[in-house]
């Protein structure tokens, strides 16, 4: 006698929700893959046929047919950027896909790289975010690398023919140098962030000297910081040791900044009354300081979500063309600057 204590439910397929939404098996294709050509009431009744059923698609199967996987990789080369990558991974789950992550160090050589990627493009992976990678290559060398799987560059400067979503570093250190000009400062110092092996930090610091030789001015004292809150702390405590005045400081990032807010205090320093400060990035901690801190916001979440689009858009369609899309950073102002006359 058979044993009925078990009762076993086959599961629901594409067919089937077709069936009870009364819409053809593509349209249903159609929802679960997120295409936007779609109509509205239409994305809603199946999605609630998709309920109804407890529908689960076969990704294993799809995988299979499509030869893709809907599965991204992105590879940080700054593992302090956390607040980046948790929008690009949110970025790639609103689009449908999955995302692994690998965090490397900004020591990182090419030999590294080259051994990372030979693992990752063994799996079945879609295509590669590069986050802030302080290696320099080639369109024609990655795209070797990653065995012609699509890539997108986030962050530092691309060379010609890599498909990336950068920020306009220029564009936000002159919006800093202008607002301070614009007080009256002068005397401007500048705690850099690491010059060397950070595009970044190498393409503010220049701008600084830039803009200061342009209006016709010698650079104030100027020292690195390692874009940490302790690194700004010590940095700051170096310049003022230095004995060359300053009316304002300009801070490679956020966190060089905190750490120099802490030290100008403890030397007795008013800010804004006695130093300017600006920072970079506008961290959300920077809005909460005392004073509130003056700051260039880089809309992390807008990054994420265009690369994001940006790399589907090369896996779905290879003629997609490469280029270099450019984001506006936004000068913050807070109450860390003042006017040089209201000291």
């Amino acid at each position: 006698m058979p044993d009925d204590s078990y009762s076993f439910i086959k599961p629901a397929t594409l067919h089937d929700v077709a069936r009870l939404a009364g819409v053809s098996y593509q349209t249903v294709s159609r929802v679960v893959n997120n295409n936007p050509n779609v109509a509205v009431d239409t994305r809603e009744r199946v999605s609630q046929a998709i309920q109804e059923l407890d529908y689960r698609p076969n990704r294993a199967a799809r995988s299979l047919i499509t030869r893709r996987s809907q599965t991204l990789h992105l590879i940080s080369f700054n593992i302090n950027y956390f607040r980046p990558v948790r929008y690009i991974i949110q970025a790639a789950k609103d689009m449908g896909y999955h995302i692994g992550v690998t965090l490397l160090t900004d020591s990182t050589s090419k030999e590294d790289l080259r051994e990372l990627l030979n693992e990752l493009t063994a799996r079945m992976i879609d295509g590669f975010l590069l986050f802030d990678p302080g290696i320099e290559f080639v369109f024609e060398e990655m795209n070797k690398l990653c065995r012609n799987i699509p890539f997108v560059q986030i962050g530092a400067c691309p060379c010609p023919m890599i498909p990336a979503v950068v920020f306009d570093q220029r564009h936000g250190t002159q919006l800093v140098l202008r607002h301070l000009l614009d007080l009256g400062h002068r005397q401007i110092a500048e705690i850099s962030g690491l010059i060397i092996n950070n595009y970044d930090g190498r393409v503010r610091h220049e701008m600084y000297l830039e803009m200061m030789k342009a209006y016709d001015l010698n650079p104030g004292p100027s020292v690195t910081g390692d874009f940490t809150i302790p690194g700004g702390y010590q940095a700051t405590l170096k310049l003022l040791d230095l004995g060359e005045p300053f009316t304002a400081l300009v801070c490679g990032n956020d966190e060089l900044a905190l750490g120099a807010l802490h030290a100008l205090h403890e030397r007795g320093l008013r800010i804004p009354e006695d130093v300017s400060v600006v920072g970079f990035d506008d961290n959300l901690e920077v809005s909460f300081t005392e004073p509130p801190l003056t700051t260039v916001r880089q809309d992390y979440e807008a990054i994420s979500q265009q690369s994001i689009q940006y790399l589907i858009s090369l896996i779905e369609n290879p003629r997609t063309p490469h280029y270099q899309q450019m984001i506006f950073p936004q000068l913050v102002v807070r109450e860390s600057t003042q006017p040089i006359f209201g000291k």
